[in-house]
């Protein structure tokens, strides 16, 4: 993933989490903000309660890991941000990719194949 199709600042954080629609599961939150952007760009975030500042960033890495792993299949949807829960320290690969694939599926992010 290219690094100006971030979400940085916490107002646009906000605006998602605010404005936004959900879609969630065990693993993963998935908040979406239709805009008229002609990419999608991405945050990341973990759950307060994963615990140290290592687990969140963990939790974050694997986050960044799963959408490249969809990036060349991923359309023009506005602004995402996927929040980690603390259960994904401990998921298998597989568990969570189908968990992301079912996520960005529901949101309407995914091309058809």
């Amino acid at each position: 993933m290219q690094r100006h199709l971030r979400l940085k600042k916490r107002t646009e954080f906000s605006r998602v989490f605010k404005q936004g629609h959900t879609f969630g599961d065990r693993y993963l939150v998935l908040f979406i903000l239709s805009t008229g952007v002609q990419a999608t760009q991405f945050g990341f975030a973990a759950q307060r309660s994963a615990g140290s500042a290592v687990k969140r960033n963990r939790i974050r890495r694997r986050l960044r890991a799963l959408v490249d792993e969809y990036n060349g299949r991923i359309q023009p949807c506005g602004q995402v941000v996927l929040l980690g829960k603390t259960t994904m320290l401990t998921a298998s690969w597989d568990t969570l990719l189908r968990s992301t694939d079912r996520l960005l599926t529901k949101a309407g992010c995914l091309k058809r194949s």
